[in-house]
C-alpha cells in the first residue's frame, strides 16, 4: 500500500479537485499530495463527477440543484492524462458495481506510473485492487454505524481511513492510532475545523479550499521533522 506520508506536516487531500480540468492544475501547482475525484460507471464509460443522474433523464442532480447532463462529460483517461505521471489521484467510488472496480484498476494499469489511492463508502468495490502494488486503499466513513462496522477490519485489512468530520473525537482517534491507521479527514475548510482535526490527532486534511491546503503544505515545508527512518 503507497499512501502519502509527508514528514512534518499532514496530508494534503484536494477535495474534488480531479473532477475539474482547471482544478486539478491548481491543486497541481501547490503541491497536495492525493488529489480527489468521483469516478461513475455510466453506459460502459468511467464518468467524473460528483452529481448524481436523473434517471433516463439527460440531467445531473447535485443535492436539490439541477445542471444539463447532455453533451460530453469529462472521463477518467482524461483525467488521469492531465495529471501525469507525478501526481497521485485519489479516486471516490461511486457505482456500487465491480465493473467499476475492474475499470478503474485497467485504466491506471495503461498509466506510466499506477500509484494511486482508492476510497469508497463501498468497502467492498476496494476487493479488486487488494495486493496491487501501488494502491493506497482508504475505506470511507460518514455516519457512526457506517465506522461501528468498519472498525474491526482497521489495523487488520486496512491501515488507512476517510472519516467525516463529525466523527473525529481525541480517544477515537488516538485508538485508531495505536492501530496503525492513518486517519484522514473530510471535509476540513476553515481554520478552525484544522486546527481541531489536527488537535485530536488526524494524519491528514481533505479540504475544498485549496487556499487552506496551500497553508498547510507552506507550514510543513517551512519546519520539517529531521529525517528519522524509512517512511514508506
Amino acid at each position: 500500500m503507497t499512501c502519502p506520508r509527508p514528514r512534518g506536516r499532514p496530508v494534503a487531500i484536494a477535495h474534488r479537485a480531479g473532477n475539474d480540468l482547471a482544478r486539478l492544475e491548481h491543486a497541481t501547482s501547490i503541491g497536495a499530495d492525493l488529489v480527489e475525484l468521483d469516478v461513475w460507471l455510466r453506459r460502459g464509460r468511467l464518468e467524473v463527477r460528483h452529481a448524481k443522474t436523473v434517471g433516463p433523464l439527460p440531467l445531473l442532480r447535485e443535492r436539490w440543484r439541477l445542471s444539463p447532463g447532455w453533451g460530453p462529460r469529462l472521463e477518467l483517461e482524461a483525467v488521469i492524462e492531465a495529471a501525469g505521471p507525478d501526481v497521485q489521484l485519489m479516486v471516490d467510488l461511486k457505482s456500487e458495481t465491480l465493473a467499476l472496480s475492474e475499470g478503474i484498476v485497467a485504466a491506471f494499469d495503461r498509466r506510466i506510473s499506477s500509484t494511486y489511492a482508492v476510497t469508497t463508502r463501498e468497502w467492498w468495490l476496494l476487493e479488486p485492487f487488494e495486493g496491487r502494488d501501488g494502491v493506497c486503499l482508504i475505506p470511507s466513513a460518514a455516519w457512526p454505524h457506517e465506522l461501528a462496522e468498519l472498525m474491526p477490519t482497521l489495523g487488520d485489512r486496512f491501515h488507512a481511513l476517510s472519516m467525516h468530520i463529525t466523527l473525529v473525537e481525541p480517544a477515537l482517534m488516538s485508538e485508531l492510532s495505536g492501530r496503525g491507521v492513518s486517519t484522514f479527514v473530510w471535509p476540513v475548510n476553515t481554520t478552525a475545523e484544522l486546527e481541531r482535526v489536527l488537535g485530536a490527532g488526524a494524519a491528514g486534511v481533505n479540504s475544498d479550499n485549496l487556499d487552506l491546503l496551500a497553508q498547510v503544505i507552506a507550514n510543513g515545508e517551512a519546519h520539517p521533522e529531521p529525517a528519522t527512518g524509512d517512511t514508506t
